[in-house]
């Protein structure tokens, strides 16, 4: 059992040149496992074990930020190896042990994990070396094997994402996506990640669940990713594996962050102004002709689709909302249709415009 033994060959986290291999480059580890946990032992048990198999195999650290308050994985996880960065933060919830993972990665490559998934090296293949990717790469897809409730494996994600543009990168996604953001558990280069992600949760206006997607396609749209057959990962997806499960998980992510219950027609305009805000603001790696061109590739066809959806729905969407889709299909400036697009969220809930507005201006100067 990997949990009851220990392992040498911790170090901190450097940044490494091209042409070096996985191992370990003077004290430095190139790959670190985030893991926010909030699941008792016994139910994340499989997950850590893999995790540190993988960490063992592969020269890497696994961080575990744990609230779950089980005295028995305390007690398991607090020296069970020296590839173990074991956290216990004070506050409950999933974002106080998000921001504590960011924190305690220093490696030039992280990876999350749900503290439900598993990940293994392939018996076939080798994975790649990570210091030996091209700059313009923002990291590795692992295969993504997607389990059901019953642990069946329902789908492989196998594909790279590697479009030349911001945009043609974060469309592809979509349209390979089938349904899942599977993609979210890839290996990114550190410091883009940590930045997007402790942006969004300091100081997006809502701050939801459904925002994964969002944030996903920001990445994508900064930096390729090639695609690692050496590295599997089983994404466990048994509460999204049936249309009734993935009603009440969307629903409740909206509830969760106080939105009405009919906010969640209105998710293709978040993950619209949620990209486009995150992926543009000032601190974005990309340049001026980037942001420009994910707000046209993208951005878009995004709020193309769901304006379609609103004149197609228009007694569920209401007046206003109509009114406004048809004033952002009759706009050929995409400036001016961001700009209506940000008036539409008032429909979402009174104030909520005030609030991306504040939001943006933030981005825009930060």
């Amino acid at each position: 059992m990997i949990l009851s033994g220990a392992s040498a060959g911790q170090g901190c986290g450097t940044k490494a040149g091209i042409g070096h291999d996985l191992r370990l480059i003077g004290n430095a580890l190139l790959l670190s496992i985030l893991m926010p946990s909030n699941r008792p032992f016994g139910e994340s048990r499989r997950a850590i074990e893999t995790a540190l198999a993988f960490c063992e195999r592969q020269d890497a650290r696994l961080i575990v930020s744990d609230n779950a308050r089980d005295p028995q994985k305390r007690a398991m996880l607090r020296d069970a190896s020296a590839r173990l960065t074991y956290l216990e933060p004070e506050e409950d919830g999933v974002h106080a042990n998000l921001l504590n993972v960011y924190a305690a990665a220093d490696t030039e490559f992280i990876m999350m994990m749900g503290d439900d998934d598993e990940i293994f090296v392939s018996p076939k293949d080798k994975p790649l070396a990570l210091a030996e990717i091209g700059e313009d790469y923002l990291g590795v897809r692992p295969l993504v094997a997607v389990a059901n409730s019953e642990g069946r494996i329902i789908r492989v994600k196998d594909f790279a994402i590697e479009g030349e543009t911001p945009g043609a990168r974060v469309m592809f996604y979509n349209e390979r996506a089938n349904g899942d953001n599977a993609a979210y558990y890839s290996i990114f280069r550190r410091k883009p990640y940590v930045d997007l992600h402790r942006f969004f949760l300091l100081h997006h206006p809502l701050k939801g669940g459904f925002s994964d997607w969002a944030l996903a396609c920001a990445m994508f749209a900064c930096g390729k990713l090639v695609y690692d057959p050496g590295i599997v990962f089983k994404y466990n997806y048994h509460r999204w594996d049936n249309d009734e499960k993935i009603a009440a998980q969307r629903a409740g992510l909206f509830a969760a962050v106080g939105l009405p219950a009919s906010a969640e027609r209105f998710g293709l305009l978040f993950l619209y102004l949620d990209l486009l805000i995150l992926a543009c603001r000032k601190s974005s790696p990309l340049d001026g002709a980037g942001k420009r061109g994910l707000l046209v590739e993208a951005g878009g066809p995004i709020l193309s689709g769901f304006c379609r959806r609103v004149a197609g729905e228009a007694v569920d969407f209401g007046p206003d909302a109509t009114a406004l889709a048809a004033s952002i299909t009759g706009e050929t400036l995409p400036e001016r249709q961001f700009d209506l697009a940000l008036k539409m969220s008032e429909c979402v809930q009174p104030g909520l415009e005030a609030r991306y507005r504040a939001f943006l201006e933030f981005a825009i100067a930060n």
